[in-house]
């Protein structure tokens, strides 16, 4: 396999049921699940962005493709009533066997340089599982986005192999494009930040009851390892630590802190760190 893959707008209709055919296998979904072609091909051509990431020794099935990423314009209501224009990114998926090769990071800069040369915003954002710890990691730590904002049950019942039986609970991601960090991680500058001597409070993870009272400017709150690994050997676990992360990034984004990264703590496993706003 190569790992080289070339990221492309799909513009076409041949395009669109490829990027369903990826779909499908990332996400184990049904047929009703996936999204019909022609809202994929409206989106391409009305300022959305429909992107495919191909290699020479993709599967035929996909015409090449190994991951997309859809997208389009929307708007946010802000405080005071008025609508702010950002870049409401959707799903980004990549096949099994090209994941964790810097395909997602491919769609995601092609998204960047997309967004910026439209010139309407440079402000994107986009949901995820937070016991998802992977997507955490890359979200927060590779792209330099962040996140205030906790939505119970987001997307109601899900049937794909990724969602069934579980609550739809989902962290908003905010990826500020112009920031130092989005910018950094843009060039592939690593995080500089220690946020071990940043004055950090360190939570205890499940059965050990969510800890509501926050006295530093910084909290780290533990995030299992592998969720899906978590499913088949331990799903007794799985509504623990959803029970936790809701009550705890809840309580602290009323607090007032923002959700900055994703980092392995020494001897203490994985954490989302939190920074209480200025």
């Amino acid at each position: 396999m190569s790992d080289l893959a070339e990221v492309r707008f799909i513009t076409d209709v041949a395009g669109c049921r490829h990027f369903q055919y990826v779909e499908q296998q990332v996400w184990q979904c049904a047929d009703l699940d996936v999204a019909p072609h022609h809202i994929l091909i409206t989106v391409a051509h009305h300022g959305g962005l429909l992107l495919g990431a191909y290699a020479a020794d993709g599967p035929v099935q996909s015409g090449g493709m190994v991951g997309g990423l859809l997208g389009w314009p929307g708007l946010s209501r802000q405080a005071d009533g008025s609508w702010r224009a950002k870049h409401c990114s959707h799903q980004v998926g990549v096949l099994p066997a090209w994941q964790r090769r810097g395909v997602a990071l491919a769609l995601k800069l092609a998204q960047r340089a997309a967004v910026l040369e439209q010139g309407t915003t440079d402000w994107v954002t986009w949901t995820y599982d937070p016991l998802r710890r992977a997507n955490g990691v890359f979200n927060l730590h590779r792209l330099g986005g962040t996140s205030c904002t906790y939505i119970r049950d987001f997307y109601g019942k899900l049937t794909d192999g990724l969602n069934a039986g579980a609550p739809t609970d989902r962290l908003e991601v905010d990826w500020r494009l112009h920031t130092p960090r989005a910018q950094a991680a843009a060039a592939g500058t690593k995080s500089a930040i220690d946020w071990q001597t940043a004055g950090l409070q360190r939570l205890l993870p499940p059965p050990h009851a969510p800890v509501l009272q926050f006295s530093a400017p910084v909290l780290a709150v533990p995030v299992p390892d592998d969720v899906d690994a978590l499913r088949v050997t331990a799903p007794q676990a799985l509504l623990p630590w959803r029970e936790y992360m809701r009550a705890v990034l809840e309580h602290a984004f009323a607090a007032g802190y923002v959700l900055q990264d994703c980092i392995a703590l020494p001897l203490h496993g994985w954490h989302y760190i939190l920074q209480l706003a200025a």
